[in-house]
């Protein structure tokens, strides 16, 4: 009788094959690289702005500064929604917290050389009742000096069904 490789053999095979690609340092050969995943490192940029969009009630604050160099991404990010007492918070002081992807231009913007987008992960107070993490997506658009109203912004929070965009009153930089 001739033996033939079964099913968990070739998977054992082809997870050992996957691990010696990815793990291609000679000097740390436990640590996968990023790109033998098949992501790409974010890019390199910074994006940061202050203010708010949306008008009487139905306002939605923020302040950033978020940072892409050499495939690590840190920075800050502080939004609110007073009128729900809503805050969501990411930056190195709040654990569990991470800013997880960066792009130097967004389709969100008329001309998408003037924005930058950014992926995280943040910690989401709503009122007393509500203290959990959620992924979510800033995009922002510098289109102009500071106080013109010509720069926009927006925030997806894909878990709540959440989307917000507006022209921002205060400044959006995309450095």
């Amino acid at each position: 009788m001739v033996r033939t490789c079964g099913r968990s053999a070739s998977a054992a095979a082809v997870a050992l094959l996957v691990a010696a690609i990815a793990c291609n340092d000679s000097q740390n050969p436990a640590s996968p690289k990023v790109e033998a995943w098949g992501t790409p490192p974010p890019e390199n940029g910074e994006l940061r702005g202050v203010g708010f969009i949306g008008s009487g009630t139905d306002i939605q604050t923020f302040g950033f500064d978020v940072q892409s160099m050499q495939a690590r991404i840190t920075g800050l990010f502080l939004g609110a929604e007073p009128s729900t007492s809503a805050t969501l918070i990411t930056g190195p002081t709040e654990p569990g917290t991470s800013f997880t992807g960066f792009r130097s231009s967004s389709s969100f913007c008329i001309d998408p050389s003037h924005g930058a987008e950014f992926d995280a992960v943040g910690h989401l107070k709503e009122g007393l009742t509500v203290d959990t993490y959620v992924a979510y997506t800033v995009k922002g658009c510098d289109n102009g000096p500071a106080g013109f109203g010509v720069d926009t912004w927006s925030i997806d929070i894909p878990s709540r069904s959440y989307h917000k965009d507006g022209a921002v009153t205060g400044d959006i930089e995309k450095l």
